[in-house]
């Protein structure tokens, strides 16, 4: 009886582990009042942190939003889709190059950047 509660176990855990990027952000708990819109990978660029910075829940820097982690100086980060907070702040829906680490990131934080346009998040299939 035990076999079958093992393998769906394992089932459950190879089927997380095949999330899309975007699915495992939205499924990230928020504060609330942090409004994240959908997402989707629309941007192949890419960019470098300028410094040591928050990579937050959702785009807004501060308590708002909740910090998934703190990058370094020199962390590449892959571009997923752009978005404008209330108070007129870029950020970048974003993946920590060699992780499995999504969030978003403030374009002021970001030094080097290719980027195909900056497509917004808000073109996002929900």
């Amino acid at each position: 009886m035990r076999l079958p509660l093992i393998t769906l176990a394992a089932a459950a855990t190879l089927t997380l582990t095949a999330l899309p990027a975007a699915a495992a952000t939205s499924s990230q708990p928020a504060a609330p009042g942090c409004n994240r819109p959908a997402v989707s990978n629309l941007d192949p660029g890419w960019g470098v942190m300028r410094g040591s910075y928050n990579l937050k829940k959702g785009p807004y820097s501060g308590k708002r939003c909740g910090t998934v982690t703190k990058l370094h100086q020199g962390a590449v980060l892959l571009f997923f889709c752009w978005t404008t907070n209330e108070y007129g702040k870029m950020w970048v829906h974003t993946g920590v190059k060699g992780t499995s680490l999504r969030g978003w990131m403030s374009l002021d934080n970001i030094k080097v950047t290719k980027t195909s346009g900056m497509p917004d998040c808000g073109l996002a299939k929900p």
